[in-house]
């Protein structure tokens, strides 16, 4: 078996690539052994916090790298429409009749992959800095 090095340039990479790999076989599970809705209401809670966290990652970037000024107020104005389009998005899905519980598993995929990305790095590097 081939360990995967995990380093500080590639584990964010690591994270997201096994959020979308949970998120694909939470909806496939969910569609065969619960309800179509349950993989729909997973999918969608998966897709907005994949989406939010890529959208924060790139603001954080952006404004750590001095690329935006007044950093802020472009801080600012970006947390609170990002706040407003998810606030929208969870009115919407709810309006959709989602389920809770798989919209939930949706929503956990990423605290899910960064503790199991953790785990995987404490067990197999032994807490070595790579």
């Amino acid at each position: 078996m081939k360990l995967i090095t995990i380093n500080e340039g590639n584990v964010q990479a690591v994270i997201i690539k096994g959020s979308l790999l949970l998120l694909a076989v939470l909806s496939v599970a969910g569609f065969f052994f619960v309800s179509a809705r349950f993989a729909c209401s997973v999918l969608a809670g998966g897709a907005l916090t994949l989406l939010n966290h890529c959208w924060l990652r790139s603001i954080l970037e952006r404004v750590l790298s001095g690329q935006a000024e007044n950093a802020a107020r472009y801080t600012l104005l970006r947390y609170l429409l990002r706040l407003t389009l998810i606030a929208v998005a969870v009115v919407a899905l709810f309006r959709l009749h989602v389920d809770i519980g798989g919209l939930f598993a949706g929503l956990s995929i990423l605290v899910i992959a960064t503790i199991t990305v953790s785990i995987y790095s404490l067990v197999h590097h032994k807490g070595e800095s790579s």
